[in-house]
């Protein structure tokens, strides 16, 4: 059993196919409202839906004559192929022989993208993985695949017995029948090109990938009317999941919509409604079953169709009041009003005897009043403990708080709200272009200045810029470099100005994290080589550990980050051995509390969490050019496990014109049982590191209340199983 403190949407999957992969894997929120009616089509022309579209394919597979079930991997390429079969055991690398055949490839350890993209490499013309235990097995690889031949999946018994018929003619089929959408948030057309919607539905998105069906009210069909996003804005004071104040955003289409616009509540009607104890409407396709914050997610059902659920506003007084109660009473934790979380940028709503309110799916859509005016947004759907219970209010972002800043973008001059740098090692130079557009119907003349958040945030200059004069309704770009000198957390503001104050202006957060060269490091793993440079830093750096001439992370607390960094240049492999102690989650495994990350170039690719001996990991298609890697071990607030640690040992670059130039002799043999059981990404990517890109293997665009392990709440310790 856990406990789920926030529930917060991430991203729902509907898998739109007569092949559809294993729900028990995929992020898939098949959900609606919980306690509520079907909503009237037409009654909310201004719904809007969050969207993936995708072809909706049917797969098969015929060896010999012989048809075998398969399944569809989501984002899969469509096509037919025929050919022989390779085996290319767990696809880790490129496949010999794979050259004009069919790959056959076992599931572990590495995610599907990575396999697909080997057999390719290699020349293959198709893959079919097998699943490593009983059963068939299925996935995604991710909305951003890069591939271009066909992937399905089968089940192991039928794999073992392709093995051992390789040189029989294999068929493969990926048919795309049509075009489906996969719902993620709701949002709100508030006029013109702008929707709002709750900032946790699109941070990290790619925008060439999510869409928005505006009105939309049946989620079965209409794909094909979905609208392309030209911009996404976040709010400049909302951070990630960890802290979900300030949740709140606008997506820009690239064209104006013609269809009723919701208007959105002013402040002091907000207040005034709160303190009735008014009745709000919210409406979504979020889940129907509602649950505690000690009962497990229950399995959902998709609805296609729009619902809707009445509920009473609450005061924040109120609110904090009954939360306050409710952690005493339900989970016998003791916390004060001022600790729960509750801030002048919620509001909060509730069904007095429980049963009734918003879930899973509809993060990011409405809050509703019936005033004087006719229905306008109070509230975007943010937050709350479990679904639809008594004790627990939901909680919503207030719309009328943030008047301001939607009237600073959508009338005036925009820049995206936040960007990180990352983890960058000291003395790199980074550059960074932004787009700067006038919403306004004026021509804006503009300055910027760069405000540093502390006294120790130096290095970023202004490097490029032609925006001092800047027509209405055209876009024009600001050049940011960072010269990394100063170790540690860097935190700026570019402030834009405008000579006219009839047009608003916004601004731009810049965040980057500084790590230090470290030359024992360098010593212990980089001895008798040139071109490779450690550094390391974080809430710990990495240390020293002589009894296994390795490293390890540094003694860290709950939610921060011991981050070790290696740069080198070239094209040529990376091996190395690495292990950790840590708490890991058994009830999904592909989403730990405690892990040690492997990013490359910025990008999250593998973990490792639990008891994991040394076990070698071997990356083998570095480009030319600079590169990072970095690991990092991070934990989550909660509860310490084993020796809590992560540690790294045998690092060698192998440059792919030259001999091995780094390697450290290690008289211990690798631990690494053939038979220890193996979790493979197979749907929604971790993302845990909240100052770096997410992980290449996308999920199809999923959705789930994220249950956040913060203090907004409270410290709850996990009922272990």
């Amino acid at each position: 059993m856990k406990y789920f403190l926030f529930v917060l949407l991430g991203i729902a999957t509907l898998l739109p196919s007569t092949k559809a992969a294993n729900l028990s894997t995929l992020p898939i929120a098949q959900t609606k409202i919980v306690g509520g009616e079907l909503a009237v089509e037409g009654d909310w022309p201004w719904m809007s839906a969050l969207v993936f579209t995708n072809d909706i394919l049917v797969t098969s597979l015929d060896v010999a004559g012989t048809p075998y079930e398969s399944d569809l991997f989501l984002f899969s390429p469509t096509g037919k192929v025929s050919g022989t079969m390779v085996d290319c055991g767990i696809g880790d690398s490129q496949c010999n022989l794979a050259e004009g055949k069919i790959c056959l490839i076992e599931r572990g350890e590495i995610d599907f993208t990575a396999k697909a993209l080997n057999c390719e490499a290699a020349g293959g013309i198709g893959v079919i993985i097998f699943n490593n235990v009983p059963g068939n097995t299925s996935g995604t690889l991710g909305a951003g695949f890069s591939g271009t031949i066909p992937v399905i999946a089968i089940s192991q018994n039928d794999g073992d017995f392709l093995l051992n018929n390789l040189d029989s003619i294999a068929f493969i089929s990926n048919i795309s029948t049509a075009v489906a959408q996969s719902a993620t948030c709701g949002a709100s057309f508030i006029g013109k090109k702008w929707l709002v919607t709750a900032a946790h539905c699109v941070e990290d998105v790619d925008i060439e990938k999510l869409k928005v069906n505006v009105g939309e009210y049946d989620l079965s069909d209409g794909a094909n009317n979905a609208k392309t996003i030209r911009n996404i804005y976040i709010h400049p004071d909302y951070q990630d999941v960890s802290n979900v104040n300030n949740d709140i955003a606008l997506i820009e289409l690239v064209e104006t919509i013609n269809t009723p616009a919701i208007s959105l509540l002013g402040l002091d009607e907000t207040l005034t409604l709160a303190r009735n104890n008014s009745s709000a409407t919210v409406i979504g396709w979020g889940n129907t079953i509602a649950y505690g914050p000690e009962d497990d997610i229950p399995a959902n059902s998709q609805p296609s169709q729009l619902q809707q659920v009445e509920l009473s506003l609450l005061s924040n007084e109120q609110c904090r009041t009954q939360l306050v109660k409710a952690h005493q009473d339900v989970l016998s934790q003791t916390f004060t009003t001022n600790q729960v979380g509750i801030t002048d940028s919620m509001i909060c709503a509730a069904d007095v005897a429980g049963g009734k309110g918003s879930c899973q799916g509809d993060s990011g859509g409405p809050l509703l009043v019936n005033t004087n005016n006719g229905w306008q947004q109070i509230g975007i759907v943010s937050h709350g403990v479990g679904c639809a219970t008594a004790e627990f209010p939901e909680v919503y972002s207030r719309v009328g708080q943030f008047t301001q800043w939607i009237n600073d973008i959508t009338q005036g001059v925009a820049i995206n709200s936040n960007y990180d740098f990352g983890i960058t090692p000291k003395n790199k130079t980074n550059i960074k272009v932004f787009n700067v557009v006038n919403n306004a119907q004026l021509i804006a003349n503009l300055t910027f200045d760069i405000v540093p958040e502390t006294t120790t945030s130096t290095g970023f200059s202004l490097t490029g810029n032609n925006c001092a004069l800047l027509a209405a309704q055209q876009t024009c770009q600001i050049e940011v470099t960072f010269n990394a000198q100063v170790i540690g957390q860097h935190n700026i503001r570019i402030v834009i100005n405008s000579n006219d104050n009839n047009i608003p202006t916004s601004e731009l957060k810049i965040s980057a994290l500084v790590l230090g060269e470290n030359t024992a490091i360098n010593t212990q793993l980089s001895e008798n080589s040139s071109g490779l440079s450690w550094f390391t830093g974080g809430d710990q750096p990495w240390k020293i550990d002589n009894s296994e001439a390795a490293i390890m992370s540094g003694g860290i607390e709950g939610s921060q980050r011991s981050i070790v960094l290696l740069t080198f240049s070239g094209e040529g492999s990376l091996s190395f051995d690495w292990a950790v102690s840590s708490e890991e989650n058994p009830d999904d495994p592909d989403k730990p509390f405690d892990a040690l990350y492997l990013l490359i170039d910025g990008q999250q690719v593998d973990f490792i969490a639990g008891e994991k001996a040394y076990r070698n990991k071997v990356i083998d298609d570095f480009s030319a050019g600079d590169h990072q890697v970095s690991w990092i071990y991070e934990k989550d607030i909660l509860i310490n496990e084993g020796a809590d640690t992560a540690r790294l040992r045998n690092v060698i670059f192998t440059p792919s014109e030259s001999t091995i130039i780094v390697s450290v002799p290690i008289d211990t043999a690798i631990d690494n049982p053939a038979d220890e059981p193996i979790t493979e990404p197979v749907a929604e990517p971790v993302t845990p590191i909240t100052t770096v890109a997410s992980t290449t293997t996308e999920s199809s665009g999923g959705s789930l209340y994220m249950s956040l392990l913060l203090f907004l709440f409270v410290y709850i310790k996990r009922q272990k199983i």
